[in-house]
């Protein structure tokens, strides 16, 4: 199953830090699409509600710059796969791929490795209790394809209980 080797590959490059070793640091919070892009450039985005270029080869060319500032974590945005317009990691469109608008399993990879070399620890956010906005054709999830995997659709009106 990929997301298991997905998993895998970024467990092989993982440091791990317990709760107390966490509290000691001092966390950047990332949206990769937003941060940098691989080529450096810094054009201003067209489309807002879309992708704009950020990559992990980006934010790993960043690394002295979030050091200088005094950071020595790195909190990213989610890298499973998206639908289209999910820029922000939490339109999860296929749990067993990384999002190729951020680059490659490689790519990520080579971002924790760097980051690690510097000191700086690396948190991937994880949204595991939504999906991509799909309606009832769950058939456009990976792997959670079939609606019994979901919770049937509620509409809350009473706000005030």
């Amino acid at each position: 199953m990929k997301f298991t080797f997905t998993s895998a590959a970024i467990a092989a490059v993982a440091v791990a830090g317990d709760t107390n070793a966490w509290k000691q640091r001092t966390v950047y919070q990332v949206l990769t699409d937003r941060f940098a892009r691989t080529d450096g450039s810094t054009s201003a985005c067209t489309n807002l509600s879309n992708y704009c270029g950020g990559t992990f080869k980006g934010i790993e060319n960043h690394l002295d710059y979030i050091a200088g500032m005094g950071f020595d974590a790195i909190w990213i945005s989610p890298v499973i796969d998206n639908s289209a317009g999910g820029y922000h990691g939490y339109w999860a469109r296929n749990w067993n791929a990384i999002n190729s608008n951020f680059g490659s399993a490689d790519d990520l990879k080579a971002f924790v490795a760097a980051a690690h070399a510097k000191g700086i620890w690396v948190m991937v956010d994880v949204v595991a209790n939504h999906v991509a906005p799909i309606g009832s054709d769950f058939s456009q999830i990976t792997p959670y394809n079939q609606s019994s995997h979901y919770h049937a659709n509620c509409q809350i009106s009473d706000w005030n209980n």
